[in-house]
Formats: structure tokens, sequence, C-alpha cells
């Protein structure tokens, strides 16, 4: 099914696919750099969908739904840089390290991905080199960009969940994730909640678990930073897309003028 154990010479992305990310906004003057890790369900032609129906796509596992609508909104609203993923999760998982064993999947909420079984090293370094690299590169780009023109900038990655996925509730109506830096995420979780939401703290998953972008761009690099996880039920169209733009442009303009969170800090 997957075209390297066929021919690992043939590189994965060809003429008619689109890059492996965009850029958004490049010159955008605000102090945070946006990042949507699953922003997109894309699969390069030669893999053939990976062997799946293209209504798989359209199920979380594909992508994260409303996400990227939202991070388009956000980056328009606060003149900030954004940085999408070009490829669907199901290829490879940009938001987990390369070596983790989620990165390439071979099965996900009880579906199977029949182009991912049984990967040889060269199919993997291929993905690695032509989808993971590059976006995590441009990543790095961008934020060294904004710091040569201005001061360090926060790291604000988009993302949605599922309320019905596994056996436990997801009741939230977003979850900040966030590791050692309370910086941003405190803030944040604090004025969702003034705003009478139902507001996950590490939750539907924890930033504290896994090496992730944040982690890999923020974290380890001193810049304030945090992951938002918005119910997915609630930015399914336009009207909810708009919504949630609206409540976190309002929230991270007065978030942004906190003194002291545009500093490199080790926590």
């Amino acid at each position: 099914m997957d075209k390297a154990l066929n021919d690992p010479l043939a590189p994965l992305l060809g003429p008619t696919d689109p890059a492996p990310f965009e850029i958004v906004n490049l010159d955008g003057s605000a102090g945070v750099v946006l990042i949507c890790d699953h922003a997109s369900r894309t699969v390069p032609e030669c893999l053939h969908h990976l062997g799946l129906g293209p209504e798989v796509f359209d199920r979380h596992i594909g992508y994260d739904i409303g996400a990227a609508e939202v991070a388009r909104l956000l980056s328009r609203r606060l003149d900030a840089p954004l940085v999408l993923a070009g490829f669907s999760r199901l290829v490879i998982d940009l938001n987990r390290p390369i070596d983790h064993p989620d990165s390439i999947v071979e099965e996900i909420d009880n579906t199977p991905i029949p182009g991912n079984l049984g990967l040889n090293m060269t199919a993997r370094e291929e993905r690695d080199r032509e989808l993971y690299a590059p976006y995590h590169g441009a990543i790095g780009r961008v934020l060294d960009a904004v710091m040569a023109r201005a001061r360090p900038p926060v790291l604000f990655s988009v993302h949605s969940f599922s309320p019905g996925y596994g056996a436990a509730p997801r009741p939230w109506d977003i979850g900040v994730l966030w590791n050692r830096d309370p910086r941003l995420a405190q803030p944040l979780m604090e004025r969702l909640a003034d705003a009478g939401l139902n507001v996950g703290d590490n939750e539907p998953y924890s930033g504290r678990d896994m090496a992730n972008t944040i982690d890999l761009h923020g974290g380890q690099a001193g810049l304030a930073n945090c992951v938002i996880e918005i119910n997915q039920d609630q930015v399914r169209d336009p009207e909810g897309i708009g919504r949630w733009a609206r409540i976190l442009g309002d929230i991270m303009v007065e978030i942004l003028a906190i003194d002291g969170l545009n500093r490199i800090e080790q926590f």
C-alpha cells in the first residue's frame, strides 16, 4: 500500500501535493506566534489515502475539526504569524516526537490504517524528512524572525478535541494544556472561566505527559506557551468558529499586555 515499500527512492511529495506547511502573516506585529499541528486532512497523492475511505478524514482522527479556521481568524484579529501543518496527522503526527510510538499510528480509535502497516525505516525516515522536519523548521524560522525584529514571542497552539473519544466523559468547552510555565496558561484559564466556560486544566490531555510541539519550540527555549483544545462540536460551522475566534481574540489581547509575558524564562 505504501509507495515507499515498493519504490524507496521515489520522493514522498509530488508536483500536485501542497507544501508541508503554510505560513500566514509572517510580518504580523503581535507578540505571539500561532501554530496548528493538525490543520489538514490531506495525504500525499502517492500514498493513495493510506488505503482509507475519504470519510475517515472527516473524523477527528484525520485532523482537528475547526482548529485551522479558528487559528486563521485569530491570526487576523491579533495580527499574529501563524504556521499550519499541510498534511493529515494519520500520515505523521507533528505533535509527537519522531520516535514516539504514536508518531505514525497503525490503528487509532478502532480504525486500522492500512498505509501505515509494516513501514520500513526508509518509509518512516521519508515522512520525517519531507513532512515533520519542514514543518518544525518553519516554526523555528518564524520564531527566529519575530525575535529578531522585536521581543521574544509567546507560542500558542490551537487544537480541537472529540467529546466522544474513549470511555471517559469529556464535558469541557475548552481545555488548556501546559507543562511547567504558567505564564500563559493560568491567566487564560482564569479568563475563560470568568466567561462562563467549562475549562479543563490539562484536559482532555495533559501537557505534562509528552514532549510536544510547544515543549520543543516553547518550553525548551524559555518562551511562554500553551495549547488549547476546543470541543470540536462547537467549531463545526462558521458560526461556532467565529464565536471561538472572538472569545480567544478578546482574551488574548488582554493577556498579551501582561508584563513579563514576553521574557525568556526557564521553569
